[in-house]
């Protein structure tokens, strides 16, 4: 077999016929020596190495387009759109909350209420000497609102607005001793108001507390003195006095009276689990009897591994893959255990004597940090399982995982779950009908820092029911630690699929996106927020810029960490402004600045039909209905029904008959019985 052997560098010949090598073939190099029957004469082989090159040459091109597209979508001039109404705040804000037509401000001297129907006028200010608040949160729980609060020493205060006023219920962590103070981590409340979940820190250690809140309690609590002395007057006095002065004397009377609350109840307490260790077990009729009611199956603590072999095993896979480990194993943030609130599904099939009202949270969701699984625990547990102690406390359902878990999202119906692994493997589960949408997994080197649910927009003008019915269908953005922004596409007869809609940006770090948030009365576009100040609203179907919301020049400090809240109420975004460290006085450091997207010509044009009706009808009755009394908001959703009348009269009379059908079936059926 011939050996062919390099004597030079191969160069590509140049352009003109004159200027080619007599001798080439014989210096010709084939890296392959069974391509010797292949090779292509000359000119032949010239042009097949032009073609290449030029291929080669094109394609870097594309690939650099490409990485830059994002970029220069962003640095494109979009239309600027400045703020329509600006509010000077009393402290640094720290966070935002909305709940009905009412806004929350955390502030580094207490809370601040604003009412929107009321050209955001405040309502209520609830001051805090020592220590700023630094995060807060308003749950609506019927006609009043939930408001918990943490401070900057890790407090949670929990609160209940009843008629314009801010009651405090309670501090659930306040010692007086700070070197004992065991600080709040995360908090979450599930919707409706019914459970509260804390994670805490202390010692060393971290535990989940879950509370029910006795919210029934809180309204009779609130309206029962009021009304027992409201009769005395009435008995005594028999006068007849107007609306007004009947909630004045109301106010007055509730910020004088010192009511006691009824406190939260403590129903579950939660800890990590336990690393896996070697079984004492010498029989698996032995771990099957340790296992009462099938809880904690799936767990990876019900094994029949010794110490031995465990030992034997990490020995093995430490010599084979020590050089592809880091040095040093990364810090776990414990503030990253994922807490959610789940609603009944067929996934978890609970007793039917466990089962709470419908329409309340059932099952609590969680996962630790550095864990692979996902438990899930019952809201509803017999009262034996109440008696155990904490640490026995053993979930219902375990979804195991192959890597870490550092992610996780619960759609707003509680349907969908996303779990999303360190090595960036996306699982999403649909709960409700109980089976896998999909798995698909992020670009190598990418790693998820937030997940956020898309309305499916698509079909909202075709079909009347509500988006949590439509569960065929899934789309979620995923924000990176790069900057980079994906779109996964989950349906149940496809596989899924993942598109980028902003890549990293390689040469101006200052342009990484850095929070990302559907704006959930505008379905196809999200809120980008960048690390140079500004702030972006991008259409997600065609990943076009549509507008910049540009605060004033002197309230763009960079870096900055963006606060920011929506309001459906009245279609608009509440930003904070950072005054510039070079421009900053005594007072007013801060801003909050008001956009209204309702006068946004752009918002409005880039949005499909169904949007643009149900933006344009939103807008009209947001700003009257919520002031009209129940009885005129019935008549009001009557004559908006009355109006509709020609369109479903069709429909309706094909229901009438097939009702018709169905009662005389049902009566044959029973005249046969």
């Amino acid at each position: 077999m011939p050996v062919y052997i390099r004597k030079g560098p191969l160069e590509i010949p140049p352009y003109e016929e004159q200027d080619w090598i007599k001798d080439e073939d014989g210096d010709y190099f084939l890296k392959d020596p069974d391509q010797i029957l292949d090779s292509l004469p000359q000119p032949f082989r010239m042009i097949s190495n032009l073609i290449n090159l030029l291929f080669d040459r094109t394609w870097e091109t594309i690939e650099e387009r490409e990485a830059t597209r994002a970029i220069t979508i962003i640095k494109s001039k979009p239309t600027v759109y400045l703020p329509t109404k600006e509010i000077k705040s009393w402290g640094e804000p720290s966070s935002i909350a909305v709940s009905k037509h009412y806004v929350f401000v955390a502030l580094s001297n207490g809370i601040k209420i604003l009412n929107v129907l009321k050209d955001y006028s405040l309502v209520r200010n609830w001051e805090m000497v020592k220590y700023g608040m630094m995060s807060i949160s308003a749950t609506e729980i019927g006609n009043e609102i939930f408001v918990t609060a943490v401070d900057e020493i890790g407090v949670v205060r929990i609160f209940y607005f009843y008629k314009d006023i801010l009651f405090l219920i309670k501090a659930m962590n306040e010692v007086e001793d700070i070197s004992k103070q065991t600080p709040c981590l995360n908090l979450k409340v599930s919707p409706g108001g019914d459970f509260m979940a804390i994670l805490f820190q202390g010692s060393g250690s971290i535990w989940l507390e879950v509370y029910r809140l006795p919210k029934e309690n809180w309204i009779k609590e609130v309206e029962q003195p009021h009304l027992s002395q409201s009769k005395k007057k009435a008995s005594h006095l028999h006068l007849k006095v107007s609306v007004s002065q009947d909630l004045a004397e109301l106010e007055n009377y509730l910020l004088k009276a010192e009511i006691k609350f009824s406190s939260p109840i403590q129903i579950l307490k939660l800890k990590p689990p336990k690393p896996v260790t070697g079984t004492p077990f010498k029989s698996p009729v032995e771990v099957f009897q340790k296992i009462e009611d099938v809880y904690g199956l799936g767990s990876g603590q019900n094994h029949m591994i010794r110490d031995v072999q465990l030992e034997q095993q990490a020995a093995i896979f430490d010599i084979l893959f020590r050089k592809f480990l880091p040095l040093t194993d990364p810090e776990q943030d414990p503030s990253t255990t994922g807490i959610h609130f789940l609603l009944p599904g067929h996934i978890m099939m609970l007793p039917s004597e466990t089962k709470g009202p419908s329409g309340m949270a059932c099952v609590l969701g969680v996962h630790w940090p550095g864990r692979h699984n996902f438990f899930l625990y019952s809201l509803f547990r017999p009262p034996r399982d109440k008696e155990k102690a904490d640490s026995d406390m053993k979930p219902e359902g375990v979804w195991p995982t192959a890597s870490p878990i550092i992610k996780s999202a619960i759609s707003p119906c509680s349907s969908f779950v996303i779990l999303v692994c360190e090595d960036g493997v996306i699982t999403m589960w649909n709960r409700a009908q109980a089976f896998l949408l999909g798995v698909i997994s992020l670009p190598e080197g990418c790693s998820c820092r937030s997940l956020h649910f898309l309305k499916n927009y698509e079909t909202l003008e075709d079909c009347p029911f509500p988006e949590d019915v439509l569960s065929s269908k899934l789309q979620v953005l995923v924000l990176c630690t790069d900057g980079s922004l994906y779109l996964v596409n989950a349906e149940k007869a496809s596989d899924p699929s993942i598109s980028v809609i902003v890549e990293r940006p390689v040469k101006h770090p200052n342009e990484t996106i850095c929070v990302v948030a559907p704006i959930p009365f505008l379905t196809p576009l999200i809120l980008l927020c960048v690390l140079d100040g500004s702030v972006y609203i991008m259409n997600v179907t065609n990943s076009e810029i549509i507008c910049e919301l540009v605060s004033p020049a002197s309230y763009m400090a960079n870096p900055w960490e963006p606060v920011f809240a929506f309001i459906p109420e009245t279609q608009s975004v509440f930003i904070r402004g950072d005054l510039e460290k070079s421009t900053q006085f005594q007072h007013y450091n801060y801003c909050l600045f008001i956009f209204e997207l309702e006068s946004c010509q752009q918002a409005k044009t880039s949005l499909p039909l169904s949007e643009k009706k149900s933006f344009s009808h939103s807008s009209e009755i947001s700003s009257c209905i919520n002031q009209l009394p129940l009885v005129k908001r019935c008549e009001f959703f009557l004559q908006n029904r009355l109006k509709n009348f020609d369109s479903t009269k069709e429909n309706g009379l094909e229901s009438l008959l097939e009702l018709q059908k169905s009662s005389t079936i049902i009566q044959k059926e029973n005249r046969k019985k």
